[in-house]
């Protein structure tokens, strides 16, 4: 074999050689990379799934509320977007992709924007659709349930349709918060009273106007109202922007306050409200349909618009 044979055969076995360690180095990253790769996605797992604490309480109405998720939350603080807070320690709310625009939050059909105060589920023991109506069925008590996201500012719309004697109401800005007189937690929040004020012993011949339909529940009466009688649909709107907040009926707006203001804190320091933490000041919050006792009132197209 000639010198040039010779010194091509080396250079091309060398050539192999750098090929061959390569490709063994390549290898080995793959397999580490793989097994990074397992490990973190077995964390994340082990994460994601393991079970929050049990927390209790009460709710407006006196029933206990387990939840079954969801983070301890602090002794005097509060439950925001699913995530516990300190007292006076609220984030300021994200940005949200969807203002402006009307989100469907009952079409006649689905209940996939809601949940029961007890549980991530449906209450669907409790609360029916039928003809595209959501109510209370059976006349029984049962559970209050909430939106699955939490709002800040926004406009929300909604029809109702009340029995003969029938009480229930639309709370907002709802969260999980204390009561410090008694020291339970519960769902709660700033009331849009929805009642038969033409047959309810409680409110009849105008007994109790800031316990009637459309009021600020036990702190601002409506004013220049128009309600329809049980058996008829009725229109109502809330509106938050800010601290300013509108409760309307029938097209006409009836009620107009400040959160937060020295008139609002003084009307509530006069209610059972006023032993709860910042009632209906928070920033954000859950929109809730009340199952009072089992009393019949339908919903239907409700609606809601996030403002900026």
């Amino acid at each position: 074999m000639s010198l040039f044979g010779v010194n091509m055969t080396v250079i091309y076995i060398g050539i192999k050689i750098i090929l061959i360690r390569k490709t063994y180095h390549y290898i080995i990253m793959s397999i580490h990379l793989r097994k990074t790769v397992a490990l973190f996605c077995g964390l994340a797992f082990c994460c994601l799934s393991a079970p929050y604490p049990v927390t209790a309480g009460k709710n407006d109405n006196g029933k206990v509320t387990t939840l079954k998720t969801g983070p301890v939350i602090p002794a005097t603080g509060y439950l925001y977007n699913g995530t516990a807070y300190p007292k006076d320690s609220l984030p300021e709310p994200a940005p949200s992709t969807k203002d402006g625009k009307w989100e469907i939050l009952f079409d006649g059909t689905g209940t996939a924007q809601w949940r029961g105060i007890h549980s991530d589920s449906f209450p669907s023991y409790a609360w029916a659709v039928e003809g595209g109506s959501l109510f209370v069925k059976n006349q029984q008590g049962g559970e209050d349930i909430i939106t699955r996201d939490a709002y800040t500012n926004f406009d929300l719309v909604f029809d109702f349709k009340l029995t003969t004697g029938a009480n229930s109401g639309v709370k907002y800005s709802v969260e999980y918060i204390r009561n410090n007189r008694s020291g339970d937690r519960v769902w709660n929040g700033p009331e849009y009273q929805i009642i038969d004020d033409y047959n309810h012993p409680a409110v009849k011949d105008n007994k109790d106007p800031e316990g009637s339909t459309a009021a600020f529940y036990l702190l601002y009466a409506p004013q220049n109202k128009k309600l329809l009688p049980a058996g008829q649909w009725n229109k109502g709107r809330i509106l938050v922007k800010g601290t300013h907040v509108e409760h309307w009926l029938n097209g006409i707006k009836v009620v107009s306050y400040e959160r937060a203001s020295e008139d609002c804190r003084a009307r509530m320091a006069k209610t059972k409200f006023a032993n709860y933490d910042h009632y209906g000041e928070l920033v954000s919050g859950h929109i809730m349909l009340t199952d009072h006792d089992g009393d019949k009132v339908e919903f239907r197209d409700i609606r809601i618009k996030r403002l900026k």
